[in-house]
């Protein structure tokens, strides 16, 4: 078990005195040398007089914490019940003792506004004392007892103070490889980020240019269809560019009339006559004198959109 487990304990797990009436005499004498040999310890650790050595371990641990904040832009958190509220030794003791996660428990006891009590949940649920808000409910203590609470405590301050060590003392030897990385890591990073644009971009390209072609070919296939209707009979051959080209001056449908003789040149009937474009306009043709002819609606009809 680490020193960690030993601490935090078990939510779920039965208090301190019913597990020590539940385990021989050899457990319990087990459990007391371990409590006092992390107690030693940590007594060790917060003597000022005495040097403080990080392992290798430690040290390489150290450095990758601080690449990560240096990459980060999230807060930045290592765990010292000196960094909050002053009464945030007292809170932890209240809501370990009563093993409820409540912020009107501390308002009462400690005289506080909802405000203050509220911060101190949080920083408690920070530092792992508390769980997470849980609707109504009062939040789940996660120390089982106040002696694995003040362990909890003092290995916090000694986390601090090797911390602090590291910053003084090891940091500014690594300071170059660290800045090394962290440049490594940035422009890494950035490469990622743009390669994932890139992608979004190519995507919308793709996604416009399929669009471009389902238009074209959509475009196309009406055309098709609207051709084989005006060969049917069922549509006219006036389309929309022929609604919107220049009308015919009234001098050439004169001349056109006079020539023809005001009757169709196919049957020579006199009735319904229309003028003809004898090359159509979608075609090329144009509103001048040589280009009309006089049909007949059935005529004009059956000649459809082709020349002649």
């Amino acid at each position: 078990m680490g020193i960690f487990d030993f601490l935090r304990g078990s939510k779920n797990s039965k208090s301190e005195n019913t597990e020590n009436e539940n385990i021989d005499s050899t457990q319990k004498s087990d459990l007391i040398s371990k409590k006092e040999f992390v107690t030693k310890k940590i007594a060790d650790a917060l003597d000022e007089n005495k040097e403080i050595i990080l392992t290798d371990d430690e040290i390489q641990k150290y450095i990758q914490q601080e690449i990560n904040d240096r990459m980060s832009t999230g807060p930045k958190f290592e765990f010292s019940s000196s960094d909050f509220d002053p009464l945030f030794p007292e809170a932890s003791r209240i809501l370990v003792e009563h093993q409820q996660g409540s912020a009107s428990l501390l308002q009462r006891k400690l005289k506080l506004g909802y405000n203050r009590a509220g911060k101190l949940i949080d920083d408690l649920e920070l530092a792992g004392i508390v769980g997470p808000f849980d609707g109504s409910r009062a939040r789940a203590v996660l120390i089982p007892n106040t002696n694995q609470l003040e362990l909890f405590l003092q290995l916090g301050k000694v986390k601090k103070e090797r911390f602090n060590q590291f910053k003084k003392h090891i940091l500014p030897l690594h300071e170059e490889l660290i800045s090394t990385k962290v440049k490594e890591l940035i422009k890494a990073q950035e490469i990622t980020e743009e390669n994932e644009l890139k992608e979004i971009l190519k995507q919308e390209i793709l996604e416009k240019e399929n669009e471009k072609i389902e238009k074209e070919k959509r475009r196309q296939l009406k055309n098709q269809v609207r051709k084989e209707l005006i060969e049917e009979g069922f549509l006219s051959n006036l389309n929309e560019s022929d609604l919107k080209r220049a009308p015919i001056s009234q001098e050439v449908l004169d001349r056109v009339w006079n020539r023809d003789g005001g009757k169709c040149v196919k049957c020579g009937s006199q009735e319904k006559i229309e003028f003809d474009h004898i090359i159509p306009f979608s075609k090329g043709g144009s509103n001048t004198y040589r280009n009309l002819q006089i049909l007949c609606e059935q005529c004009n009809r059956q000649k459809s959109n082709s020349i002649g």
